[in-house]
């Protein structure tokens, strides 16, 4: 047999009508396994590059920080009834709200809703503390109701509604009812008035306690000879009375302020001093014009 060549493809790639299409087949598949191949390599190796900076740029969402939300409620006074069911003592409230699980816009709506329950609970509280305690004495009442916050109902409080908690703590102060404020004001300044002049005299004590010490602890050479003559001001009078106020101001004054109050010595050396010269005699009165001296008058000199 003889083998017939074959014929070279055309330059459009394809083959002629009727031309054999096994090799062209075969060439294409292997041009695309290599393409395909180097493609592959390609990626990988772009890939591989490419992961440190898409890890960068990958979105992470960051777990949710609890914020915790706080508000403080100031509603009116409680009226409780104190002993005797006649007066009352005024309760007043502060409620501080604190929330990590409710949303900031809804936040005010649970307060409210919660707000009422708290105050019936405080409400209770008090009415049993202040059932024996006497209306004039609202420390006492402050005390117990304090007293049985700590160990009955200890807050913060805990309320929850859902999956929504509120936690409160309530700070409590007690006021007198304004009937028993009145009452009491004359007596309170009463002893306002006593308590000062209490004060006041022991400040008069405590002075003239340190004049004492001062007058004790003045040294002998401080005080003059001539000072030993001056009677004793402190001595008690005949009658046992105490000394005047004045000498008992006279006795706490040094040397120098004794003697220029009771007046300067003979011997001093003002009463010393004596003159250059001596006085004069005042000039005689003379005689108008035209008139003639009295009798045992010198006459005037002549001009």
């Amino acid at each position: 047999m003889t083998a017939v060549p074959e014929e070279p493809e055309p330059a459009g790639g394809r083959p002629k009508p009727g031309a054999p299409v096994d090799g062209w087949r075969r060439r294409w598949a292997g041009r695309a396994r290599a393409l395909g191949e180097a493609a592959r390599v390609r990626t990988r190796r772009f890939w591989d590059g490419a992961q440190p900076t898409l890890r960068q740029l990958w979105w992470t969402e960051e777990p949710a920080t609890p914020v915790t939300t706080v508000d403080r409620r100031v509603p009116e006074p409680l009226a409780v009834p104190a002993q005797g069911q006649v007066y009352v003592f005024l309760v007043r409230a502060t409620y501080t709200w604190s929330s990590d699980t409710a949303r900031p816009e809804l936040f005010g709506w649970y307060v409210d809703y919660f707000q009422q329950q708290a105050t019936q609970r405080l409400h209770r509280l008090a009415v049993r503390c202040a059932a024996e305690v006497p209306p004039h004495r609202p420390r006492d009442l402050h005390a117990a109701l304090t007293a049985a916050l700590a160990d009955n109902d200890p807050p913060p409080w805990t309320y929850a509604r859902g999956e929504v908690t509120f936690a409160c703590e309530p700070d409590v102060t007690v006021h007198l009812d304004e009937r028993v404020r009145r009452l009491l004001q004359p007596y309170w300044e009463q002893r306002i008035a006593l308590e000062c002049e209490r004060d006041l005299a022991r400040r008069r004590a405590e002075y003239a306690e340190e004049r004492d010490r001062r007058d004790h602890r003045e040294p002998p050479s401080a005080t003059r000879a001539g000072d030993e003559d001056e009677p004793a001001a402190t001595t008690p009078s005949a009658d046992g009375r105490e000394p005047t106020r004045a000498a008992r101001d006279a006795r706490g004054m040094p040397g120098e302020a004794r003697r220029a109050r009771r007046g300067s010595r003979p011997d001093g050396p003002v009463e010393s001093f004596t003159p250059l010269e001596p006085l004069l005699p005042p000039p005689a009165p003379r005689p108008a014009p035209g008139q003639r001296p009295r009798p045992g008058e010198p006459e005037p000199p002549a001009i």
